[in-house]
């Protein structure tokens, strides 16, 4: 949900000036990624990992505010309820052993906080849903004393003007009639970077856009949300519903949302902020001192602060991130993983959708003409839906029209494109076979982070009611993240 927000009430001349200073940036935005070498580097990758907090006996545990303080760490933030915190992983260069370094710093990272919260009965869990959450923890009460939270919660409510109604299928369909907006903080994420040159950006974009759907059917660990079994990554329906601002005609949404795939395949970088600008209301109109075409004008970059203030509360699976560091560039933000099951899980799942970004890069405008958007995008709400039951429509190679294909067979044949896309970064061979091989043995298996807690469950439910159930197999997942074995591996007897 992004950057800090120093103003706690703004006035229609707020909207009014940060509005005109979003026309400047972008047009500051165009100019320099027109300027020769702007953005020019070896490619590498970072995280943002999005943690739960649980007490001893599995419930969350509402203490994010108390543990960032202890921690005292740059890179630890706040998330939208009192159970989240988020960690800014350290950036990596792509070519060697990035997914190990990201594998260790998370493992780190959990056992600093875990250390830390023990005194006041808090760990951690990386989990893309816990699914020991009750009511109580979707209520308004269990929202962060934050004010970035506090203006969007307003906002949404705002344009909403009235109760969110959650609607999600699933073997124990739930309708849900709430007033907040703090029902998406059940979600947590494994957020994936990936810095790219700007000459490359439309296609590696759009290939992300693309290959978002197989790489989430494989590394579903969502399936559960309030006692109700769901989708297999029940994080993008919840999502998308606990956003949703668009006014409804005729049962249908009009115009784009604030989260999903966005609206097209792109030809250029620009393409995606014009569309925050041009379509998504402002939440927050906090503008910044800086002189911006005075910083430009001199050779600098500009910090672009109302943009990427802006673009970063529009909430699409992935995103383009402008960053002004050390030169400025640009990165694709691949949002769509859930957090968990373990470190080397998520790294798996990390190094599988940017070997296939970089490998399908330069195949992406035969792609995009063969196959349409809205196709793209049904495959990955089936994907979230169905996991690996899913069948998509794909792209053929030696066909101009796109055909129908099981997820299994399709990431069968997406395996080798995925490592040639890793070697062309540069990334270690053996780094390749430990993280592939996590992904290929979860494909033989066929147990992702969801099938193995919708088994569990089943396996538990014969002895326990649901809800018993529940706290048991939080206990065998947390014993199971522990071993460090990928979930792959994970036993599902009682």
């Amino acid at each position: 949900m992004g950057t800090d927000v120093q103003t706690k009430r703004f006035h229609k001349a707020d909207f009014i000036l940060f509005s005109q200073r979003l026309e400047e940036n972008l047009q500051l935005l165009a100019q320099l990624l027109e300027r020769p070498g702007f953005g020019v580097g070896k490619a590498s990758l970072g995280a943002e990992l999005e943690l739960t907090l649980i007490d001893a006996k599995g419930h969350a545990q509402w203490l994010n505010q108390k543990l960032l303080k202890l921690a005292d760490d740059p890179e630890l933030t706040l998330e939208i309820n009192r159970y989240n915190l988020e960690y800014n992983l350290s950036p990596v260069a792509a070519a060697g052993k990035p997914f190990s370094k990201i594998t260790a710093e998370i493992n780190g990272k959990l056992k600093h906080i875990d250390k830390l919260g023990k005194p006041y009965d808090a760990r951690t869990v990386p989990i893309g849903i816990l699914p020991t959450l009750g009511r109580r923890d979707i209520s308004s009460t269990a929202m962060t004393d934050d004010n970035r939270y506090v203006i969007l919660s307003k906002a949404i409510k705002k344009l909403r003007n009235h109760a969110l109604e959650v609607n999600i299928d699933g073997p124990d369909p739930l309708q849900l009639s709430v007033s907040n907006l703090n029902i998406e903080g059940a979600n947590t994420s494994f957020q994936v970077h990936l810095r790219v040159n700007p000459c490359e950006f439309a296609n590696l974009y759009n290939a992300a856009q693309l290959v978002t759907a197989p790489v989430l059917a494989i590394s579903t660990n969502s399936p559960l949300f309030i006692g109700h079994r769901l989708w297999e990554e029940t994080r993008v329906v919840l999502f998308k519903q606990s956003v949703e601002t668009r006014e409804l005609h005729n049962d249908q949404h009009i115009g784009p949302g604030r989260t999903g795939l966005g609206r097209s395949w792109i030809n250029h970088p620009i393409d995606l902020f014009e569309e925050s600008v041009r379509d998504f209301p402002v939440f927050i109109p906090e503008c910044k001192a800086t002189d911006d075409q005075q910083i430009f004008e001199q050779g600098g970059t500009p910090q672009l602060a109302e943009l990427r203030m802006h673009h970063g509360s529009i909430w699409h699976w992935n995103r383009a991130i402008f960053d002004p560091a050390d030169g400025g560039h640009l990165r694709i933000e691949m949002r769509a993983l859930p957090s968990g099951p373990t470190a080397v899980d998520m790294c798996a799942s990390a190094a599988f959708i940017v070997g296939l970004v970089k490998g399908l890069g330069n195949s992406m405008p035969k792609f995009t003409h063969q196959l349409a958007f809205e196709e793209a995008k049904d495959n990955f709400y089936r994907a979230a839906q169905f996991g690996l039951n899913a069948h998509f429509n794909w792209p053929r190679k030696t066909r101009s029209t796109p055909g129908e294909i099981s997820v299994p067979r399709l990431i069968k044949k997406l395996l080798p494109v995925a490592r040639e896309g890793l070697t062309a970064l540069g990334v270690a061979q053996n780094e390749i076979d430990q993280f592939i091989g996590i992904i290929q043995a979860r494909l033989a298996t066929k147990q992702t982070g969801a099938r193995w807690q919708l088994k569990m469950l089943a396996s538990l439910e014969q002895h326990y009611s649901r809800k018993t159930a529940l706290h048991h197999l939080l206990d065998r997942y947390l014993d199971n993240v522990a071993s460090g074995q990928p979930v792959h591996e994970w036993s599902t007897s009682c």
